[in-house]
């Protein structure tokens, strides 16, 4: 792999002098350049002309400014991840910050080629098991370390906001530079070395400080360059709300989002929460989850121009979302309010590509700038990342008196999605109330309203009973309203909910015995199986792996472990 580095002294003219399509891959380190919105422009210009087709553009930088840099990337390129990056602690009028970001687009829409770095198992310092916790699948832990997913947190500490520490840098390097993916029909690897032809571009080198072998500050580090002064959404008048004060507060509305949102008064909202569909193509009842990208920024803007609107001058807005959209989100909103932090919910998913999804985009933003709601100590500290989320190990640990704390940032990595069906409402994307009851907790007082204009199953409004809250909840959907209004009566009657038991479907044979069969029929053969082998030589049928495994991928996952 050859790689040039160019550094910040005329740089747009070196970038410039480079050849058309000249390069397989750019680094840009915006945290080391100017920090005007026309100059990294410029820059991104000429790193864009300069790219292959299917060439891959990283982008490090703020959170703060990265998501204008995106937006603008967008009408050239195809947004791919947005990598967070665990780097050193800044403190912030908000959550005490330590994410530093990398963006990754590719040009072009075909098929683009990264490697599949991986890192070191990590494992918890109290009972010493691997921290993230297989759930009886360990046969299926790949001894060459985890695939990295888009949350990047065992990396040495360093600050990675302003330049790319080594091992961060090392990791992209290895991750571009490709090799052709292997395999043919019979299922057999095989094995390519990485071409020696790929040519890269890295600038400026004053991001990259351990090559210069000296520290240097980027011209406007830690700033938010691109938020122009705060005007309001819409023009500030007391509107008089078509509904009764009854109506207002401790409800759950069953209609379109805007028809409902603008019966309420301005400034009438503690705390706004908003995790609408993601464009995605989702099985709601409802809704149709696959809008025309510009149609769903349009939409996204008007709903949350309502919640700008009737937020109340201390309070906060905190918005889910994918990525991607949580860039045309921050991009909106920094226009109206004061942005505090990209939170980065490290929710990880089902396994799918060379690079693990595990990033939701939580938008943190106040209506004033310092004074708001900010009842940190109640969500702060946290049980230390060095510690399993078992529960045994949990009681097991606290019974002995172990439990080192460390303060809760800006990158939530200890709340899972909810896995279990028994835990779950029938919703496609119901949310954990551990996440709700953290950002309540973090941004309300008993009393206050909280909002959540896409209730779904009721995870907002649930929560906000609980701790002593007033809550509004919308839905277009009327059993999603149904089940809402359901979960806060028993609530209020019970003091719990009580959901029905789920029974597992019985199996002759379980899906760890199927795989290590293939495990080991792939250690024979010295190649991974095909369906037609099954028959002769394990003692399954092939009916019995397609009825227990949703693909035959997964079926013979142990098995490219061994291969």
């Amino acid at each position: 792999m050859n790689i040039c580095y160019l550094v910040r002294k005329n740089l747009l003219e070196d970038l410039r002098n480079q050849p058309t399509a000249s390069h397989n891959f750019v680094l840009l380190v915006t945290g080391a350049l100017e920090s005007d919105l026309p100059s990294l422009k410029a820059y991104l210009r000429e790193s864009i002309r300069i790219l292959k087709t299917d060439g891959i553009l990283l982008v490090q930088g703020w959170p703060g400014s990265l998501p204008t840099l995106g937006v603008f990337l967008e009408q050239y390129l195809t947004f791919k991840y947005w990598f967070v990056v665990e780097s050193a602690m800044i403190e912030t009028t908000g959550l005490p910050s330590v994410h530093g970001a990398v963006l990754l687009f590719t040009k072009g829409t075909g098929r683009f080629n990264i490697m599949r770095p991986r890192l070191p198992h990590q494992t918890c310092q109290a009972c010493g098991r691997t921290l993230k916790d297989w759930g009886g699948k360990a046969h299926l832990m790949h001894p060459g370390g985890y695939a990295i997913s888009d949350v990047l947190k065992d990396l040495p500490p360093a600050n990675n906001s302003t330049q790319l520490s080594e091992p961060l840098f090392n990791l992209f390097m290895e991750m571009v530079n490709y090799q052709p993916a292997g395999g043919d029909s019979s299922g057999t690897l095989l094995a390519a070395a990485p071409p020696d032809n790929i040519t890269g571009l890295v600038a400026p080198e004053e991001g990259l400080p351990w090559r210069l072998k000296k520290i240097t500050e980027s011209p406007g580090q830690y700033s938010f360059p691109f938020m122009a002064p705060k005007v309001p959404a819409a023009p500030v008048h007391l509107r008089t709300p078509d509904l009764t004060s009854t109506q207002q507060f401790n409800v759950i509305h069953q209609g379109d989002v805007l028809e409902i949102l603008r019966q309420y008064p301005d400034e009438s909202i503690d705390l706004a929460f908003a995790d609408p569909p993601y464009n995605l193509d989702k099985d709601y009842n409802s809704y149709e989850d696959g809008q025309a990208e510009k149609q769903y920024i349009a939409w996204c803007n008007s709903w949350l121009a309502e919640y700008v609107r009737i937020l109340k001058p201390t309070g906060s807005l905190f918005v889910l979302n994918l990525p991607r959209w949580g860039m045309h989100h921050a991009d909106f909103l920094n226009q109206y309010l004061h942005w505090q932090n990209w939170i980065a919910w490290d929710a990880l998913s089902e396994p799918r590509g060379k690079i693990m999804p595990a990033h939701y985009a939580l938008l943190f933003y106040t209506k004033h700038q310092t004074q708001f709601t900010f009842n940190y100590a109640d969500v702060s500290p946290i049980d230390a990342r060095h510690y399993c989320l078992r529960a045994s190990c949990i009681r097991q640990r606290k019974q002995a008196k172990e439990d080192e704390k460390q303060p809760l940032t800006d990158i939530w990595w200890d709340i899972h999605r909810i896995k279990h069906r028994r835990d779950r409402d029938y919703h496609p994307c119901q949310l954990p109330e551990t996440l709700l009851e953290r950002i309540i907790r973090l941004a309300s007082n008993p009393g206050d309203v909280v909002l959540d204009a896409f209730g779904g199953a009721g995870s907002a409004p649930v929560t906000a009973v609980r701790l002593g809250r007033r809550y509004v909840a919308i839905d277009i959907d009327p059993k999603y309203v149904a089940i809402m209004r359901h979960k806060v009566q028993q609530l209020l009657e019970s003091g719990k909910l009580q959901r029905p038991s789920i029974k597992q479907p019985e199996r002759a044979v379980s899906k760890k015995a199927l795989q290590l069969e293939l495990r080991q029929l792939a250690i024979r053969l010295n190649r991974l199986p095909t369906p037609e082998e099954i028959a002769q030589d394990t003692p399954y049928s092939i009916e019995t792996y397609m009825n227990t495994f949703s693909s035959w991928s997964k079926a013979l996952k142990a098995a490219k472990l061994e291969l």
